[in-house]
Formats: structure tokens, sequence, C-alpha cells
């Protein structure tokens, strides 16, 4: 009996099973690296519903802004939080590929990160002001070898897609622009309209009402809401795409893995999110966690050899 008892009070001392640790917490954070109304915490707001009613259960799910940094500041958040699904990343890869190289002590890597699943893509294009003398991305180019350094196009940072796709272009065509860092993508949209900068790289959400001329645009296939050709169409091979989605601290249990990544996917296919992503011009594009994962370490390894080529990886 004394030894019965000896064993009672030792299992009652030790640690949890691995099943009762393994129970989603009652209130789950979406972790954005932006500020509100922004596309992506208007995207972020839109997924909370359906992906709490696709949690079940009592669960809660909070969106909160952690924005500044280029996203590094979220990114490092979620980095630092216990993997134990109440701390989650929504938001583009480029904080999670890019940002690590640029900054020096940003305070994790992409392997930080336990992807949870794909969400959205976002069409990214080039566009020139409604009176500019290029017509087309050709003519654009042409004057951009011709008189290197005397255009100019804007962006939202080095290191963003809109900046990469610009620079890579330059690289397979032999333009050179002059770039223009905005802290705004406001301020960048109004100097765009007014032509002060030449060029702007941005995402077709921003531009789709702003009356700037489309002249090409990143993506795998043409869209029909857009009258311009996929760079691809014009013989540049420009690998850059805008994609995001949820992204955990590393050493999550698989069982809560395993839900959470259900929860998304199942979310991304509700009509609420659909409808929203359609208002905001983003793309509904779910990938598991593995495929997502696998993306995710892809565009790392591009961003590393086009970064080091551009000079952008501080030595």
């Amino acid at each position: 009996m004394i030894t019965r008892r000896l064993a009672l009070a030792a299992l009652a001392a030790a640690p949890l099973p691995a099943l009762a640790q393994t129970a989603l917490p009652r209130t789950v954070t979406l972790v954005v690296p932006f500020g509100p109304g922004t596309v992506v915490d208007i995207m972020a707001r839109a997924f909370a519903e359906p992906f709490r009613q696709a949690l079940g259960g009592n669960t809660t799910v909070v969106v909160l802004n952690r924005e500044g940094a280029g996203g590094a500041i979220a990114a490092g958040s979620v980095a630092q939080a216990r993997p134990d699904g109440a701390t989650i990343g929504f938001g583009p890869s480029g904080m999670l590929t890019t940002q690590p190289f640029m900054v020096p002590t940003p305070g994790y890597r992409l392997d930080s990160f336990e992807p949870v699943c794909q969400t959205f893509e976002n069409i990214f294009a080039l566009a020139v002001p409604a009176r500019s003398p290029y017509r087309t991305l050709q003519e654009l180019l042409d004057a951009g070898k011709a008189r290197p350094d005397t255009l100019s196009f804007g962006h939202a940072g080095n290191g963003t897609v809109g900046h990469l796709i610009v620079r890579q272009l330059e690289i397979l065509s032999g333009a050179h622009f002059n770039d223009v860092a905005y802290r705004a993508g406001a301020q960048m949209m109004t100097d765009a309209m007014a032509g002060t900068v030449d060029l702007v790289a941005t995402t077709w959400a921003t531009l789709r009402e702003s009356g700037l001329r489309v002249l090409a645009v990143a993506a795998d296939a043409r869209d029909p809401a857009i009258e311009a050709p996929t760079l691809a169409e014009l013989g540049f091979a420009v690998n850059w795409r805008g994609f995001g989605g949820l992204w955990a601290p590393r050493g999550l249990a698989q069982p809560i893995a395993e839900k959470l990544q259900a929860a998304c996917l199942q979310a991304t296919a509700s009509e609420g999110y659909g409808s929203v992503m359609a208002t905001t011009a983003q793309v509904v594009a779910p990938l598991d966690a593995r495929r997502f994962g696998e993306r995710l370490t892809a565009e790392q390894r591009e961003a590393q050899a086009l970064l080091d080529r551009l000079g952008l990886i501080p030595r």
C-alpha cells in the first residue's frame, strides 16, 4: 500500500503527459507586422473570424499590430514566443526570408519559425505616371539603358518585393534606374501621380484606382482585371512574387501544428475571407505547411543570391 501511495504521489508531481500539453490555448493572437488599416491588417482581421470558427471550442482569436523595422519587430516577437500555438504571425514572406540578411542582428532566422499555411498572394505591378511618355515596358527599359540613372523608380524599401523585382529586371535588361525608397506608400503614390518619380513597383491593390499606367505585372499568368502583360510574356524571367500566410515559433507540438494547419486551410476557403480578399484585390492562395515552407526556403535562397549581388548584405 505504501509503495502504491508513493507511486501515485510521484505521478502527481511529474510533468503533465504530452497529450495534455498539446491542447490549444484559449486565446490565439495573430501578430500583424503593419499598422491598422493596411492591406495586411485588413486581410488578417477578415481571416481571424473564420480561423476562430475552424479552431472550434472556446478559442478566441485576436489581432495584434506590431509594426516597424520592415516587419522585423513582429517577426522577432513571434520567434521569441512560446511554441504553444498562442502566438502566430500573419504576414508576407519577406520579413522571414529577406530581412534577416539585411539587418545585422534581427534576432531570428527563417528556421526560427514553423510554417502553418499560406493564405494569400498579392500581385505586384510596374506602373508609370498617366502623362509618362513611355507606353510600354520596353520603351521604359530602352530609356533606362540609353540614359542610365536619369529615371527613377519608387518602392517600399530595400529588400521589399517591389524593390527586388525592378533590380532583377535591371540585371536582365541592362537598364538602370535611380531607386527611391519610401517609408509611406501614400507619399510614393502621390509622387507617382505627380510625375516626381518615373516608375513605381507596388501591389495591384495599390495601383488599381490610382490612374497610373500599368506596364507589366509580376505574376505567373495574366489577371483579367489588369490590362497589362506579365514580365514573363515580355521575356523577363523575374521570379519575385508577393505571398504570405501564418507562421509560428519553431517547436510546435505535432497535434497543435496539425490543428492550426487544418483550421488555416479551412479559413482560407471561407466566404467571408474570400469576399474581403476580392475587395482588396488580393488572391486567396492556400498551401499546406510543407509546401509553404518549401516556398519560403526557395525564396530565402534566391534572396541571398540577389541581395549579395546588389551589395545589400552587411559585411
